[in-house]
């Protein structure tokens, strides 16, 4: 298959400012690109001032950021819109030679987001950049607009199962979300702090070991570890050859982890429960362990689900610290965390209900990874000509 250079299909728009005209906003999201502001998100996000937003057209590219994580999108849904003057905005430079939809399926291909962070230039993670040279000298691999055709549509049908996927987990999040709800209109009594109900949180030590002094097996888990949902092992670090970590950082299956900072708000209180865990996997100071008093009028169950919960995270987004770049709470703040408590048969029928539901929700992820390792597959197969 002939693979030509992405600058010989696109060229850079130099996009005219909104003004006073009044048109649709358009915000980029990683999984559905570019989505209208008042459709997903219920509201307009979006600056009051939309004077010095860029005007895309109908059939034109726009680069957001990070690129590496395919944040890009052909405007198909209006004549005109407008999106952050942030973005790069580009136009195929011949129709006839292209499809778009096969196009944008391999500027989000893990062929070209490699590419992409090959090629960031710049020290901090997510602000790292990539040069328009170096954008456009990314080789296409270019069959026939007919086979482009018929790949984006074999590319769109698996995606779609993808994005069933996601939809039925987000599902079993909002019947999550429920259960807990009703929980609390079994609660009664004065409101307590989280600290009075029994709970504290155990912090660890975030000590790394370098190329030449790292542990062969003992690791400390990144923040990332607990981001994404589910806690994941392999976002850790070796720890140094000559520590030895106290007993009490050692992460244990059943434990619930509450990342307390992060690049973002959104995930900032990200909360995992540990389904399981190799033997030498250690805490940082960056993420807690949270822990429940023998005596204590919550279980361990139901602080779960508090830490989960709209409300709680609310609370810690508005009480977060720190400067943009990396967001901080306080284990006292955390501490003081008011709400009113269930009995404790009722949290018990929560734990029950939330147990099953998890239980799905793993079921849900496994075959969502295995759709994924599927769609990468396809991708792979056919941006080398083999599907």
């Amino acid at each position: 298959m002939n693979a030509v250079a992405l600058g010989e299909l696109i060229a850079p728009v130099r996009a005219r400012k909104a003004g006073s005209a009044t048109l649709p906003i358009l915000s980029m999201t990683m999984h559905e690109g570019l989505v209208d502001q008042t459709a997903k998100f219920k509201k307009r996000i979006a600056s009051e001032d939309t004077s010095s937003y860029k005007v895309i057209e109908r059939g034109q590219l726009v680069v957001g950021f990070p690129i590496d994580e395919g944040v890009l999108d052909f405007q198909l849904k209006y004549e005109c819109a407008v999106v952050s003057p942030a973005y790069g905005v580009w136009a195929l430079v011949d129709d006839s030679a292209v499809e778009r939809s096969y196009l944008q399926r391999f500027l989000r291909s893990p062929m070209a987001l490699s590419y992409y962070r090959s090629k960031l230039r710049g020290s901090t993670a997510r602000r790292r950049s990539l040069p328009a040279e170096v954008f456009l000298a990314l080789p296409v691999p270019l069959p026939s607009v007919e086979e482009q055709r018929r790949v984006a549509r074999i590319l769109t049908q698996a995606d779609a199962l993808r994005a069933q996927r996601r939809e039925s987990i987000a599902r079993l999040d909002d019947l999550l979300a429920s259960f807990f709800i009703g929980s609390l209109r079994a609660a009664g009594g004065r409101p307590v702090s989280l600290k009075e109900a029994g709970v504290d949180f155990e912090v660890g030590k975030n000590v790394v070991g370098t190329e030449t002094d790292a542990h062969p097996q003992h690791r400390v888990i990144k923040v990332s570890a607990v981001s994404r949902g589910s806690f994941d092992p392999t976002e850790s670090k070796p720890l140094p050859r000559a520590y030895n970590p106290p007993a009490s950082h050692r992460i244990r299956p059943g434990d619930i982890l509450f990342g307390r900072a992060s690049g973002s708000l959104d995930l900032l209180g990200a909360t995992v429960q540990v389904d399981d865990v190799p033997d030498e996997m250690f805490l940082p100071d960056k993420v807690w362990r949270a822990v429940v008093r023998r005596d204590g009028a919550i279980t361990a169950g139901y602080l779960l689900g508090v830490l989960r919960s709209r409300r709680f995270k609310a609370f810690v987004c508005h009480n977060a610290s720190g400067a943009a770049g990396v967001r901080n709470i306080g284990k006292s703040k955390v501490l003081e965390y008011e709400l009113v408590l269930p009995s404790p048969d009722a949290q018990m029928s929560y734990e029950k209900n939330a147990s099953n539901v998890s239980a799905l929700q793993r079921t849900q992820q496994l075959q969502a990874e295995k759709l994924e390792q599927l769609f990468d597959s396809l991708q792979a197969r056919a941006f080398a000509g083999r599907l």
